[in-house]
């Protein structure tokens, strides 16, 4: 084969490659000459919905762009055609031929066709590119309208804990502007009781074994007053930053404390019901080898009292015996009232057994003094009962069981208030 005829092959050769190159390029390829489309590849074809290119040259090529982009177009088309300056890609929009608008980002190179200046056109469909981000501002626009104007506070944090954000709810949640919360941890005012089981919550969402960490938590404003703050938080989707809500439920502590208390409180004495007592009394007798004194009170005339002068008579006296009941207590002792007259006692301790005796003798001289009621003086009694044990020996209702014999044998052994301990445990 001749040089002249090799070079031949390999010419016509490489069209063939570039053509092929050309049909299969994922981008669009135009070529524009004298203002219209004198070649487009197949993609192109199909982004502005034409079958072949006879379909484009019925109206010049600056046609097709959005209106927006034609004067800004006409001139990029003109400076390379007629000056020869390359283009960088640039961002642009189509109409096609359907009516549809397609976003591009396109270059250009001049060349010659026919002779002719020209331009090659290479382009991409960003459609779906620039729907997303505009999806992503206007979701981005959401959340910080939603973050600031929020009734709860809000932090955005980073993977350490710091805060890099937060909303004016925060800042009055906290007592501190803005500038005085972002670059510190949360936690740094939550209530040193609190403060590890918060650091432990944020440690294992960072470190990916919960997706969320979230609990009532006692914060200590900057003006030092305490809040109950119920925090819940969860990574964004970068994986690297959080969000914290925190919602102020000291309210709502409150009230659930007061609730809490009016369940485990007697109404008319204000001292702990039933319900309390053997739930005290539970808790001493499950230290096993600890010794429990209960003292079982049962008033001696109060039934008098309440048939003679009424029933807001006797309620009158057991808000008194009540109080008295309190005064001769030590802080650390707990007396409640199991119902009716009576009236309950619970000591711990190792010398519990000797200080209840003692305890049920000043008991006796307290209830005995006159007690002054709207509708006069009246004097009552007290039978008392002891009865000492350990878990060991005893539940709570067993020990309760054991001081109430105790109560009744000294009731019926004489008259008038008589101490007789039961037998130890």
């Amino acid at each position: 084969m001749s040089e002249g005829h090799a070079a031949d092959v390999l010419t016509r050769a490489g069209d063939a490659w570039f053509q092929a190159l050309v049909e299969l390029s994922p981008d669009t390829i135009f070529v524009i000459c004298d203002g219209y489309h004198v070649f487009a590849n197949a993609r192109g074809l199909a982004l502005l919905g034409a079958r072949s290119i006879a379909d484009l040259q019925g109206r010049p090529a600056i046609e097709f762009m959005h209106p927006d982009y034609r004067d800004p177009g006409a001139a990029r088309m003109r400076s390379l055609t007629a000056d020869g300056e390359p283009l960088e890609y640039v961002e642009e929009k189509l109409i096609r031929l359907d009516g549809g608008v397609v976003d591009i980002e396109a270059a250009g190179t001049p060349l010659e066709f026919d002779g002719r200046p020209a331009a090659l056109i290479v382009a991409r469909e960003i459609t779906a590119r620039k729907r997303a981000e505009a999806e992503l501002a206007a979701a981005q626009q959401r959340f910080q309208a939603a973050f600031r104007n929020a009734p709860t506070g809000m932090a955005l944090l980073d993977a350490a804990g710091s805060i890099t954000e937060a909303n004016p709810a925060l800042e009055a949640l906290l007592c501190e502007p803005a500038d005085g919360i972002a670059g510190r941890p949360y936690w740094q005012w939550v209530d040193v009781a609190d403060r590890q089981r918060a650091r432990s919550g944020f440690r294992a969402l960072a470190g990916g074994s919960v997706d969320t960490s979230r609990g009532d938590i006692r914060f200590r404003r900057t003006d030092g007053a305490e809040a109950w703050v119920h925090v819940c938080v969860a990574a964004l989707a970068d994986g690297r930053s959080f969000v914290a809500h925190l919602n102020d439920v000291t309210a709502a502590k409150a009230a659930e404390q007061e609730l809490t208390n009016q369940a485990r409180m007697d109404p008319l004495t204000e001292l702990p019901n039933r319900v309390a007592l053997l739930e005290h009394l539970g808790r001493a007798l499950s230290m096993r080898l600890s010794q429990v004194a209960v003292l079982f009170l049962d008033l001696d005339g109060f039934k008098q009292v309440n048939d003679r002068h009424g029933h807001a008579a006797g309620d009158e006296l057991l808000r008194s015996m009540g109080q008295r009941l309190r005064g001769a207590l030590r802080e650390e002792d707990f007396a409640g009232r199991l119902g009716g007259d009576e009236f309950i006692v619970i000591l711990t301790g190792p010398d519990c057994e000797r200080r209840a005796h003692g305890l049920a003798a000043r008991i006796r001289d307290v209830v005995r003094a006159p007690v002054a009621l709207t509708l006069g003086e009246v004097r009552v009694d007290v039978s008392v009962g002891v009865a000492v044990g350990t878990g060991m020996a005893y539940d709570a209702n067993g020990l309760l069981a054991a001081a109430d014999a105790a109560m009744y044998q000294a009731k019926t052994a004489r008259r008038g208030a008589t101490l007789v301990p039961a037998a130890s445990s």
